[in-house]
């Protein structure tokens, strides 16, 4: 099949990217290397572009058979109101009228911050987003093509990431300060990135809006406790003022997308473990000192 992925340079894009090669599928790499490293992907055609340039939307998009949008400011915390609604609803319209256009199938990544604050989350709850970010999700949903796949991603993490796993992993094995937003008893529902592409997978035979997470809540707390214990490092914590308007509790409730018999296989201290491998920790160290 030949597939685009706008933002395939990204963490979970070169994650998805590599897993469609390796089933066989002909991919074509659309972005434009604002927040990612311009490095050849192997097999993969690579097109330097804007998601909200329309023509050269138009040209990437021809013989397309299925669109992966990923593209997007993904920085909830981003001050920068406009260049977020440009790009998260504005550049995903420009895609999905693309698709549209050449009869490809969208599958798009919107995300958990449509929700706002929220105990337990299903995707026929009402809609509050808090930020900027998630109220440029909720609207490009709400234009995605018929028969499209939305997968409302909750908090993913892994090699290469930039979640506050992957911070955490690297600071605090190095006794650099840990920086701690609010009392840290906020939660977050962190999936593993493997389990993340499982997911988006599904959008090229299945239709619908899921939630993709773990069904489980996390404090950012215990994920240092995990790293501690796991590490041996004491982290060196410093507190910080809360961030306006940041939710303080999120859990997915998959029941919906378990319904397709996808479900989360990698358990958090198991992925935490993958992410620490993957940035150098040298658990013979641990070992060592038993």
């Amino acid at each position: 099949m030949n597939i685009l992925v706008t933002g395939g340079a990204g963490f979970i894009g070169r994650h998805l990217v590599s897993r469609l090669v390796s089933k066989g599928h002909s991919v074509t790499v659309y972005d434009n290397f604002s927040t990612s490293k311009k490095d050849p992907i192997d097999s993969v055609k690579i097109i330097e572009g804007d998601v909200r340039d329309v023509d050269d939307v138009q040209r990437a998009m021809k013989g397309v058979e299925a669109v992966f949008h990923l593209a997007a400011i993904t920085e909830a915390r981003s001050s920068d109101d406009d260049l977020v609604y440009s790009t998260n609803f504005i550049g995903s319209k420009t895609i999905f009228e693309a698709a549209k256009a050449n009869g490809a199938k969208a599958i798009f990544t919107s995300s958990a911050a449509v929700y706002g604050e929220s105990k337990i989350t299903k995707e026929s709850d009402e809609c509050h987003p808090l930020s900027q970010y998630g109220k440029s999700k909720l609207r490009a949903e709400k234009i995605c093509p018929e028969g499209s796949f939305i997968a409302r991603l909750f908090n993913a993490y892994g090699p290469g990431g930039h979640s506050v796993i992957n911070k955490f992993c690297k600071l605090i094995p190095k006794y650099e300060d840990v920086t701690i937003f609010g009392h840290g008893n906020q939660t977050r529902d962190f999936i593993y990135i493997d389990d993340v592409v499982n997911a988006l997978l599904l959008g090229l035979e299945t239709s619908g809006t899921y939630n993709i997470g773990t069904g489980k809540e996390t404090t950012v707390m215990e994920i240092i406790d995990i790293i501690h214990q796991m590490t041996k490092s004491k982290p060196n914590i410093k507190f910080a003022p809360a961030v306006s308007g940041e939710i303080m509790r999120s859990k997915a409730d998959i029941t919906n997308i378990q319904k397709t018999a996808w479900f989360p296989k990698t358990e958090l201290p198991d992925g935490i473990m993958l992410v620490l491998k993957s940035q150098g920790f040298d658990f013979s160290v641990i070992e060592h000192l038993k």
